[in-house]
This record gives structure tokens, C-alpha cells and sequence, in this order.
């Protein structure tokens, strides 16, 4: 069974966060105004969603080589863009005049490491605000490709001072061994939280951004 077919309790704990924090910490600009959020291994998705409910821009992203993943994300994705109809049709009814152009919710393909042309070309588009939920396990070294994709789409925010990468993790690698990957990559902590979860677990959410 794939992992991106399953919610797990990092991507919970994420949500729960950026719900929270979002209009202190991360929405950009003012009210009206879209920021642009792209999820890494959005798996089924729930960070993305909760956003895409409060008002970003939001781009979905997985391996196309995990077979049920990105089909899986496109019937959620359908069915939320059905909710959201048969929501703002009501809307509509009530009072036009009130009704905001809602964001759009893509999905792409992206595969963690490999910085080719479509990667490339993806994250021209511009990136506010980078997600991912339990991206990051396993050794060291795994954490290169996620590292190295997230610099390139830090690098392209449309305020390159001001993109974050906001992931959160289970603690099943030490956080020492992620601070030195960073460090490879140009990439610095600028605050961690720390969460109790379900299972007697800790979860971290950290916030990554381009070092000075």
C-alpha cells in the first residue's frame, strides 16, 4: 500500500498549524489578495485543502511513479471543486455581489531531487508559501532531495526574502542530522514548534527559509 494513500498524523498536526497560524504567519499581502502555496507529497492532501478553504492558491504536487497517488488526489480534488459548486451556486442565489472569484486548486507531478526543465518551470511560477507533511524520514540522506527541491522553490518565491517552507515530521531522525542537510542546501531553521499527538507521538513543525 502506497504512503500518499493515507493521512498521516504529521499531515494532521500541519493542518491544525497553518489553520491556526495562517493570517499571523503566512497569508501574503492583504485580505483580497491570493497567496500562493505549492504542497510537496501532498498524499491526501489535508495541509493543501485547509488552505485552499481559507483563501490560497494552491498547487498539489506528488510522484506520478506512486501508482494510485496523484489519480487519488485528482478524485479529491473533484470532489471538493463539486462541494465548493453546489456551495457557491447558494452563494450566488443569495447575493452576487459579495461573491469572490474562488482560488484555483491544481495538480501537478514533482519528484523530489530531480530539478528538471518541468520542475524548473513549475517553480517560475512563483511559490509564496511551500508545504509538506512527513516528508521528510528515513537517513540523512534522504532529506537531500527534499532540501534540494525546496531551495529551488524558495529561490523563485515571488518575494525571495520572504518564502518559507513550512514542513512538520514525526521524530523518527534527529533534528541535528536535518539542521546539517539544511546547511548544505543554503537552507536555515527560522522556528520550530513542537506538538503533543494521538499515539503518545511528538510532532515538529518547522519553518525553513534561504539563509541569509
Amino acid at each position: 500500500k502506497e504512503f500518499g494513500a493515507r493521512t498521516w498524523v504529521a499531515a494532521e498536526v500541519l493542518a491544525a498549524h497553518l489553520h491556526r497560524h495562517w493570517h499571523a504567519r503566512y497569508r501574503r499581502g492583504e485580505p483580497t489578495d491570493e497567496t500562493r502555496v505549492l504542497e510537496l507529497g501532498a498524499g491526501t492532501s489535508l495541509p493543501g485543502l485547509v488552505l485552499h478553504e481559507l483563501g490560497a492558491r494552491v498547487v498539489l504536487t506528488d510522484t506520478s511513479e506512486e501508482g494510485c497517488v496523484l489519480p487519488n488526489i485528482f478524485q479529491i480534488v473533484s470532489a471538493c471543486d463539486e462541494k465548493k459548486r453546489l456551495r457557491d451556486g447558494d452563494a450566488n442565489r443569495r447575493d452576487a455581489r459579495f461573491r469572490a472569484k474562488p482560488p484555483s486548486l491544481e495538480v501537478r507531478h514533482l519528484h523530489w531531487g530531480r530539478l528538471d526543465a518541468e520542475a524548473v518551470a513549475l517553480a517560475k511560477t512563483g511559490f509564496d508559501v511551500v508545504i509538506g507533511a512527513d516528508v521528510l524520514y528515513g537517513k540523512s540522506r534522504d532529506f537531500h532531495a527534499v532540501f534540494a527541491t525546496a531551495r529551488l522553490l524558495l529561490e523563485n518565491a515571488p518575494s525571495r526574502n520572504e518564502g518559507v517552507f513550512v514542513t512538520a515530521y514525526q521524530h523518527r531522525a534527529s533534528h541535528r542530522s536535518i539542521e546539517s542537510s539544511l546547511a548544505t542546501y543554503g537552507l536555515v531553521v527560522r522556528r520550530a514548534f513542537r506538538y503533543p499527538a494521538e499515539g503518545g507521538v511528538t510532532v515538529d513543525v518547522v519553518e525553513i527559509t534561504l539563509a541569509d
